[in-house]
């Protein structure tokens, strides 16, 4: 069963551009993933602090292959530094 999640990312108001450089070079590996079916990566018009991630993975093995990944975890080392907050959301197709 495909997992779907949106993640909000509220980057700190001086680090706008750091957040968005760490989340921008996550898409591309995230993408050549094994059962990686979407990841995309929004910046909101109206307030350039919000980014909102949302991925959608064939099943748990692939996600927990995601997290297990060199670029993922570079990023989860490094976004805590930019990131003021965030929420994490898992999505349900109806």
């Amino acid at each position: 069963m495909a997992i779907t999640r949106q993640i909000i990312f509220i980057a700190k108001r001086d680090c706008i551009e750091e957040l968005k450089t760490l989340l921008s070079a996550t898409i591309k590996d995230s993408k050549k993933e094994d059962g990686c079916l979407m990841y995309q990566v929004f910046q909101t018009k109206n307030n350039p602090v919000e980014f909102i991630t949302i991925d959608s993975w064939e099943n748990e093995d692939a996600l927990n292959k995601h997290y297990e990944s060199e670029h993922y975890l570079h990023f989860l080392n490094n976004f805590k530094q930019y990131n003021a907050h965030i929420e994490p959301f898992e999505l349900e197709l109806l």
